[in-house]
């Protein structure tokens, strides 16, 4: 099942009893005990760790040099034996819980639907992309990337954008600054290459209607800049639901066929979605307020690994992103 397109869903096919042979094996039972274990043994650490930094930060403050030899002796009597021990769990390279949650799980799972693909920890979403996708953010992290090596070079990212805003607040005559971090994207990044000659580039951004002037505002998206103009469509609720912009109309309305324009309806009006063309590289960035293959954040999370609940996930995630990008293959309904 190598191309995601051309090829049987994996919702609609069992890997159920598959994937359970591989998860009854000897070799994964003899592995997974390690693998919780390293798992449980990193978040007790990063307590551990973080607890250390703030006491040996405090005793300096108030006992100052005193504080030192009280510090060594703390990690010569427990934190170095703790650390000889984590050597010895996870020998030559100590990985994070992310690394051993992508390599020792969800990989193999993937593997067994999808040979080619692979998932990565770092995401690599072109800059010039983000800055249309999430125009306000001055920060980006991308990971959790899935890549089907397929014709179509479809990939999905998680995606966290924000940019920080300084705010005054003034309490009993005494103004405060404050630089806040807001949170301007958190879901999902698709790309894909499209069979096209697109010149140029075309963005579809979300409207929004004003509550107090009833009037359609861009929101947290330009209008048009540069040489981009703005394309109208036939249908009004069309342009009340998402602007289009691009740089060669002729090219933009070749690629919005009635059927592109009724799934962008569908499509916008439903989820905060925004679309960036370049060449023959698509863009998709979906707000769903959520990351795909999080890593178990919890000692009880850790216990309950399993090939086969992983698997489950795996297919809900695939039939997200086969909605999403299908019509891109002349499939969606």
């Amino acid at each position: 099942m190598g191309d995601f397109y051309h090829s049987n869903d994996p919702a609609s096919i069992d890997y159920s009893h598959k994937i359970e042979e591989l998860e009854n094996s000897k070799q994964f039972q003899d592995a997974i005990g390690l693998i919780r274990e390293q798992m449980k043994n990193n978040l007790q650490w990063n307590v551990f760790r973080s607890f250390g930094i703030v006491c040996a930060i405090l005793s300096l403050i108030l006992l100052r040099f005193a504080a030192i030899p009280l510090i060594l002796l703390v990690v010569g009597l427990y934190y170095w034996p703790q650390y000889k021990k984590r050597k010895a769990l996870f020998g030559d390279r100590i990985r994070s819980n992310d690394e051993i949650y992508l390599d020792d799980i969800l990989s193999p799972v993937l593997k067994e639907v999808f040979p080619k693909a692979s998932i990565k920890e770092d995401g690599s979403i072109p800059s010039e992309a983000l800055s249309h996708l999430c125009p306000r953010s001055t920060d980006f992290l991308c990971f959790k990337e899935l890549s089907f090596h397929d014709d179509k070079e479809l990939t999905v990212s998680n995606l966290y954008a924000h940019h920080t805003e300084t705010r005054y607040r003034t309490s009993n005559g005494h103004t405060r600054t404050e630089h806040v971090e807001v949170t301007d994207f958190l879901g999902q990044v698709f790309s894909l290459c499209l069979p096209i000659n697109f010149s140029g580039h075309l963005r579809v951004v979300p409207t929004k209607k004003s509550f107090l002037f009833k009037r359609e505002v861009n929101g947290v998206y330009p209008g048009a800049r540069g040489d981009e103009v703005q394309i109208e469509t036939e249908d009004i609720r069309n342009n009340e639901n998402y602007n289009i912009y691009c740089t060669d109309e002729l090219s933009a309305r070749k690629f919005l066929t009635p059927k592109m324009l009724e799934w962008f309806d569908r499509q916008i009006s439903q989820n905060a979605m925004c679309v960036f063309l370049k060449d023959k590289k698509l863009f998709i960035s979906l707000y769903t307020d959520r990351y795909i293959f999080p890593t178990p954040q919890k000692p009880e999370d850790i216990d309950q690994l399993s090939l086969v609940s992983e698997y489950h996930k795996l297919c809900r995630e695939l039939a997200l992103i086969k909605e999403i990008t299908a019509i891109f293959e002349g499939e969606a309904s």
